[in-house]
């Protein structure tokens, strides 16, 4: 729940939304996201973490992925490179690799 905890309340911050607007755009209720934030939940229905993650444009894959890939920023990069074709996608990959290696 750590995980989860930490990127409902990343995205929605990076998002600009209340607490009160995405419980609205998710359909969940104000008190069950304000608890998922804190982590005081121990468990949550896969249906209310789906609309929580549609909501704020994660898919429901994103709240389980490893504490190394758990930020909304690396999310984001991996989400966007899942949509590239393959050859494009190995192109960006080594792109960025080789802007990264060119900084260190």
């Amino acid at each position: 729940m750590k995980n989860i905890s930490r990127l409902v309340r990343a995205q929605r911050k990076k998002l600009g939304l209340t607490i009160e607007q995405l419980a609205e755009k998710a359909g969940v209720s104000v008190s069950l996201l304000s608890r998922v934030e804190r982590g005081d939940v121990d468990n949550i229905s896969i249906k209310k973490l789906t609309e929580i993650g549609e909501a704020l444009g994660l898919q429901l894959a994103d709240f389980f992925v490893g504490d190394q890939f758990a930020d909304v920023n690396t999310l984001a990069l991996l989400n966007y490179l899942k949509t590239l074709p393959e050859a494009k996608r190995q192109e960006v990959a080594a792109a960025l690799l080789a802007l990264l290696q060119s900084m260190e």
